[in-house]
Parts: structure tokens; sequence; C-alpha cells
């Protein structure tokens, strides 16, 4: 078959959706299938990741227009977006109103589809989670807890909803406390100006991977995350996690292999739960779940029901 990405991929520190081509693309090609990122002729399948305009791909106008001069393609809509994460007004009624065109439609976590619910979607949906490439992303085997305590989050976005008012609180904290140590890796808001955090510029593949080994703890303070990438990197790296619990769903899989904390003062109490539980709540991380490949298998599966 020929699939169509609406979606260039891009190489470098992106984001999820970025990062969903990618890897998809790769599984189809090993499937023996075409690939391609642009509506030429004899399309069987159109994978919509954003409906926008863009310089790195084509809209929902596009796919509109090729669907009414070729109505026997098929769309899938994956869904990894909504208004509530950045504070905007513009997203959702774009994504509702894109939706319609869909044959299915993916979201990519409970918590983003019983979003969308309330904003009135009516259809039929699956919900498949995000992964990453467990080549890149894996644990180290001999796990040893030193002094201090390694903390790390990252991420691609320097939107101040990403969490940035709890790292500027562990910023303050470390000014006077040595019991753990904190890195911020990527890109961050111009508000958040670390004094005591190790900052690292964004990266990507092989060079995050082993920088993210490095740490002992994953935390991720984002919120009403429609499910994200860096949180899954994080645990597959073969770190547990401490999460806000405002961050939607991102929650969906921390839950499993971390704590929830709501502010700051609650983020050192779950702090020092993990510590005395470390070992014990590493064991649940489920690394099978979050994989690419067992993201890229369901894909893979709801594409061949079209058929």
């Amino acid at each position: 078959m020929r699939i169509c990405f609406n979606r260039t991929p891009v190489s470098g520190p992106w984001g999820g959706g970025n990062n969903f081509v990618v890897n998809m693309s790769n599984h189809l090609r090993e499937q023996g299938h075409e690939v391609v990122y642009s509506l030429i002729r004899n399309v069987d399948i159109i994978f919509m990741i954003d409906p926008r305009p863009s310089q790195y791909g084509f809209s929902i106008v596009d796919i509109f227009n090729y669907k009414n001069k070729f109505p026997e393609v098929k769309i899938i809509h994956r869904i990894n977006e909504c208004d509530k994460r950045k504070g905007t007004d513009l997203m959702d009624n774009s994504l509702l109103r894109s939706n319609l065109i869909a044959d299915k439609t993916v979201f990519i976590s409970n918590w983003l589809a019983e979003y969308f619910i309330e904003k009135g979607f009516n259809r039929e949906y699956d919900v498949i989670y995000n992964g990453c490439n467990a080549d890149i992303f894996y644990p180290l085997k001999n796990k040893k807890l030193e002094k201090p305590l390694k903390l790390v989050t990252h991420h691609w976005s320097d939107n101040w909803m990403k969490g940035f008012d709890i790292y500027v609180e562990i910023d303050k904290f470390l000014k006077n406390n040595k019991e753990f140590e904190f890195s911020y890796i990527g890109r961050y808001n111009q508000r958040y100006t670390p004094a005591f955090t190790k900052v690292v510029e964004p990266l990507h593949g092989d060079e995050l991977g082993n920088e993210l080994r490095k740490h002992d703890i994953y935390v991720t303070a984002s919120r009403w995350e429609p499910c994200g990438m860096h949180h899954i990197e994080g645990a597959a790296s073969g770190m547990p996690t401490l999460f806000h619990e405002q961050g939607g769903g991102i929650n969906e899989l921390c839950r499993e292999h971390g704590y929830g904390f709501n502010n700051f003062e609650s983020f050192l109490e779950k702090l020092s739960l993990l510590r005395e539980n470390y070992f014990e709540i590493r064991k649940k991380i489920n690394y099978e779940n979050i994989d690419i490949t067992n993201c890229c298998k369901k894909y893979y599966r709801l594409m061949r029901s079209l058929k």
C-alpha cells in the first residue's frame, strides 16, 4: 500500500508528533509498504497528524480536496493536541471540524479522549499511547543509587505550562540544600532563570538517551499534556517518575511507576517516599508498553482493518 503522512519528518530534538512520523514510517517500510509525504496519486491511507498548514506538510484543506477527488482513500486522524495544554483557544475546534473527514480516530490518551468528548466529540475511537525507541532509551542493568540523587527533566517546548513554576521552586531549594541535583535538558522559558540547576542544550537520539541514563529519578511538572514523550523516554531509561497530578494524559502511564504531587511541598514529600521505595517502584516500569514497536504495531493493526 501507499501510505501518506501530512507531516514530513524532521531531524533533531522535535516533539512527539515528529517522533511518531519517523518511527511509524520506518515500521511501514519494514512491512513492505511505500511511505510518502505529499498527496500524489494512488494513496491508500492518509495519516492526518495535524490539520493546520505548515512548512513541513499539508493541511486539512488539501486532504479534503484529495478525498473529494479520490473518495476511496482512507484517513486516520491521530489527535495529540488540545488548547488546554497551552492556554490557547483555536486548536480544539479545528481538530473537531477536521475529524469529521476521518475514517478512524486515535487519541494518544484516555484523558485526551474524555476531554474532547466533553467538547462534543461523539464518534468511535481508539486510544494508542506513544512509545520510544528501545535501542536508544533503555535502563542500566546494574543500577545503584549514590548521593546526591540525580533528578532530571527534558522538554522540547518552552511553554510555561511545561511545569516551569515547579522547576523554579526546585532551583530555589537547591541554593541551600544538597540532598539532590537537578538537570534541565532542552529549550526553556525566558522567565526561567535557573542558578543551581544543570542546564543542558536540547538533545535527541543517542545523545539524549546517554544523558538521561546518568540520572536516577525523572521529574515532570507539565500540566494537561495529551500524552507527551518526555516522561516515556525517562521511564524507558530506567527512571521512576515524579509527576504533577494535573498532568493530564501523562498520569496514565506515570502512575504505574511513580508518585504524583500537586505543589512543591508535596513534591519533596513524594521524593522522600520514592527514595525509600526506589528499586521496588523501578521494577514496575513496563518497558514493553512504552516501546515504539508496540505503539507502531497497534497503528498497523488499525490501518489493516481499513482495507
